[in-house]
């Protein structure tokens, strides 16, 4: 089916269209072939015009090299034909003066052909080519002939007729025939200026070799192997040798290390400098030595010399010893001191520069410059903040390249000083000027004290002259001349002098004018007054105080005299007037007070005896009571009975705290202290308070070391003291609490204190705690068992302290001392500092008071504790 198919397909095409359809498919074909023809050839072109650029290149080349030849070369590239017809057209190369020279031949010649190769070759063809090679010579004619038509070379030289020899070379050099021309004459006039220059080179080494010899410095050479084969006359000398010939001959060295100098400039191939010392003549000499390798022949392989620096040696090490001096001066100093070369970069800091900008060694090591350590502070915000930092940074580095002096000039100029705020509160002052030596030196002050000082000075000027002037008291002073210097606003409204005559600084005898026109009968008190400004004498310029003047108007006036320490006086001036009159009064009111004081002792002696002997008697009767001397009791009766010891027990114990507050205050009570065990005296409060502790249900702990040891206590009040506080400390902790007395020894001080765990003390409580009948809570008492606490540990010389929180409970610390300062000795400042205004009255010195009940009350007191406060 598919072959009917095809053949059909076939017999049915228009022959027609297939002839159309055939031409066009080999028109596309014979297209595509010629554009891929066409890029073919043009890639070809490119790369043959290259190729030919490229020979052309070489050939310009070559013909350069052939033309700085000193001679003539005639190159043909011609054919059996042109070689029949003459000398053909050669290529001429070589430079205008060869040709010039060898045309000179020519110049007899007369050739119809005027081109300079014919007339050369027209002149100098016939001349017989002479060789060593062959015994027949030919003309330079025939020569070229065989040289062009056979390739046949030569080389040999022609005579001129004039006697001149040029010499004759012919090479073939591939298809080309070359022909080289040189003229003996030209080139002997070049080796003659090559000999004139050696000549000129030679009389200039003499007279070198002459000016070493005499040198006033040695010099030497050496031989590859490293021996001296030339000295000098200074080397002579140097080296105290009889000759030159003797110095080579013994080989002797200024120094011995010279030869592994020598060694070590041959092998490096340059000049190599060291440093010698040597004795010469009895002298200790410094040399500056250089050994440089010479391109001579034969035995000038090293030259050497050798230059005196002894005086520069002995300038630089004491340059460097100032240097170092003064780097040592600098460095215990409290300014900062920088010191940057003329490159910027640091080349000294001392340790205040370090010490004032906080920087560590390394990032000062190595080489720093100027602005980067700018950078540096900046980044860690140590330097001021610019509004432009970049103009800023420029500014401070301008006396590197601004405002330079002449080269050679002095080094000199600075720039103004500047005063730096540093974020971190300093003031730096910073000095910069350019260093003699090249660079700037930067200098650094502190002058944060400075300033806060100058602040202060001025605020207390100010301040002093604002005193002066709201002073009720006058104030004048008089300079060593007797000159008014200063005065305030007082002193002329007291004596009522002008403010123009004041101003104009007049002389103590003026204004002691104006006094005695005022004063009554008061010569003698200004006489005074003026020796104690005018005189020299110590004994006239001692201080005076409380001299009185009366005036006319009525006023009493006091004056005094200072001497002040740059010679002037200072004299002051009070109205006391008012004081006269308020004295009076005081006095009278004195008076009144001494009065009510005697008034309030009566009234304590009578309480104690008034109050406490008919309590003493209802105290004696509701025991007896008590005890059932009279007969059985009931319970209510019994309940009666207890109530009533109660209260007269508070009352006694009230009344008696009372006394002590008077007696105190009074400072009629006086301790009566000797050794006492503190843990003894702990544990018999502990006893005494177990039964108050048993009631109100609290724990009681004792925390003292057994080895605590004694101190010196009045013991009766110690317990008094520890009594009022656990009576405290048990009504302030509820049910269940636990109150610890403790106490340890530290630093010559016993610390007794009570702790428990109620319910704390406010901090607006803990202000007024210790102030007589101030109490505070549902169990206060009269308020009187802490303020005698405070006032018994401030008779031993202690002081108290409270620590206590709301809701934490409290802590009361007493601070006794291990012992008492004897008489006459002073109290301690921490002593006095913690014991405060309120103890200065009770440290006095006590008068014992005696009185009749004092040992029934201690006997009544001693086993019992004070009621709660």
């Amino acid at each position: 089916m598919a072959q009917t198919g095809a053949e059909d397909f076939f017999a049915n095409l228009d022959p027609l269209m297939v002839g159309i359809a055939g031409a066009i498919a080999l028109t596309a074909a014979s297209v595509i072939w010629a554009i891929r023809v066409s890029a073919a050839s043009k890639h070809q072109s490119v790369h043959w015009s290259d190729r030919l650029a490229e020979m052309e290149a070489r050939l310009e080349k070559s013909d350069a090299v052939l033309s700085a030849h000193p001679g003539l070369v005639l190159v043909w590239e011609d054919d059996n034909d042109s070689i029949q017809e003459g000398w053909g057209n050669p290529k001429i190369l070589g430079g205008p003066a060869a040709l010039a020279s060898l045309l000179s031949f020519s110049r007899d010649e007369s050739t119809s052909d005027g081109t300079p190769v014919n007339q050369l070759l027209g002149a100098l063809g016939n001349l017989l080519v002479n060789e060593d090679s062959t015994d027949e010579p030919q003309t330079l004619r025939e020569k070229i002939n065989d040289l062009r038509a056979h390739g046949v070379a030569f080389s040999g030289a022609i005579v001129t007729p004039d006697s001149r020899s040029i010499e004759i070379d012919g090479r073939v050099a591939g298809g080309q025939v070359a022909l080289w021309l040189t003229d003996p004459a030209a080139r002997m006039v070049e080796d003659g200026a090559i000999f004139g220059a050696f000549r000129e080179r030679a009389a200039d080494l003499h007279g070198s070799h002459a000016l070493l010899e005499r040198a006033p410095f040695p010099a030497w050479r050496r031989n590859a192997s490293f021996e001296l084969v030339w000295v000098n006359r200074a080397y002579t000398e140097a080296v105290e040798a009889a000759s030159a010939l003797d110095v080579i001959k013994q080989q002797i060295e200024l120094e011995p290390s010279l030869k592994k100098l020598s060694a070590s400039a041959t092998n490096n191939r340059k000049a190599e400098e060291g440093r010698i010392i040597v004795n010469s003549r009895g002298e200790r000499r410094v040399m500056h030595v250089i050994e440089t390798p010479l391109h001579g022949a034969n035995d000038a392989a090293i030259g050497g010399f050798a230059t005196d620096a002894t005086e520069l040696d002995a300038a630089r090490i004491d340059l460097r010893q100032h240097i170092e001096a003064n780097q040592r001066t600098l460095d215990q100093i409290q300014t900062a001191v920088a010191i940057f070369g003329a490159s910027q970069n640091l080349v000294y800091h001392n340790a205040a520069f370090q010490q004032l900008w906080g920087l560590e060694d390394a990032e000062l090591s190595g080489r720093t410059y100027h602005g980067e350590i700018l950078d540096k502070l900046r980044f860690d915000g140590k330097l001021p903040e610019p509004a432009d930092y970049d103009d800023w940074k420029t500014q401070q580095l301008t006396l590197y390249t601004e405002g330079l002096a002449a080269p050679g000039s002095e080094r000199d100029g600075g720039a103004p000083d500047e005063i730096w705020h540093l974020p971190d509160a300093r003031t730096l002052r910073v000095a910069k000027q350019r260093h003699p030596l090249g660079g700037v030196m930067a200098v650094f002050e502190d002058i944060t004290e400075q300033v806060a000082l100058e602040a202060k000075f001025n605020t207390q000027i100010n301040v002093q002259k604002a005193t002066l002037n709201n002073l009720a008291e006058g104030v004048a002073v008089f300079g060593a001349d007797g000159s008014l210097r200063l005065h305030n606003k007082a002193f002329q409204k007291l004596w009522r002098i002008s403010a123009s005559v004041l101003d104009k600084k007049p002389h103590i005898d003026e204004i002691a004018g104006y006094f005695d026109k005022k004063a009554i009968n008061a010569a003698d008190a200004l006489a005074d007054m003026r020796r104690a400004i005018t005189s020299k004498s110590p004994e006239d310029r001692a201080p005076r105080t409380d001299i009185e003047i009366a005036v006319s108007d009525g006023r009493t006036i006091a004056f005094g005299t200072e001497a002040l320490p740059d010679g002037a006086t200072l004299v002051h001036f009070l109205d006391i007037t008012d004081s006269r009159e308020r004295e009076k009064e005081l006095k009278e009111r004195n008076a009144i007070l001494e009065n009510a004081d005697r008034l309030k002792s009566k009234f304590v002696d009578h309480v104690s005896y008034q109050l406490r002997t008919p309590l003493s008697t209802i105290i004696g009767f509701s025991e007896m009571l008590d005890g059932q001397m009279f007969g059985v009791l009931n319970d209510r009766q019994k309940d009666y009975v207890a109530s009533v010891l109660s209260a007269s027990y508070h009352l006694r114990d009230l009344i008696n705290d009372i006394i002590d507050l008077a007696a105190i205050d009074a400072g009629k009570l006086e301790l009566e202290q000797k050794p006492t065990d503190i843990r003894a005296l702990l544990e018999n409060a502990k006893i005494f308070a177990a039964l108050k502790a048993e009631d109100t249900q609290v724990a009681l702990n004792v925390d003292c070391p057994k080895d605590i040891g004694s101190a010196e206590l009045d013991e009766r009040r110690v317990k008094q003291v520890l009594f009022n506080l656990l009576s405290n400390a048990f009504s302030y902790s509820g049910v269940g609490g636990a109150v610890t007395l403790g106490a340890e020894r530290s630093n010559g001080v016993v610390k007794i204190w009570v702790e428990d765990t109620g319910r704390g003390i406010s901090p607006a409580d803990q202000a007024k705690i210790f102030d007589a009948f101030e109490s505070r809570g549902p169990s206060a008492g009269a308020g009187l068992g802490l303020s005698l606490v405070e006032k018994f540990v401030k008779l031993h010389g202690g002081w108290v302290r409270l620590d206590s929180r709301e809701g934490e409970g409290a802590r009361v610390t007493c601070f006794l001392p291990e012992r008492q300062p004897a008489s006459g000795e002073t109290d301690t400042p921490e002593s006095n500092a913690k014991t405060g205004a309120k103890g200065s009255k009770a440290a006095a010195p006590k008068r014992k008071r005696k009185r009749k009940s004092a040992k029934a009350r201690s006997s009544a007191t001693a086993g019992r504790p004070k009621a709660a406060e």
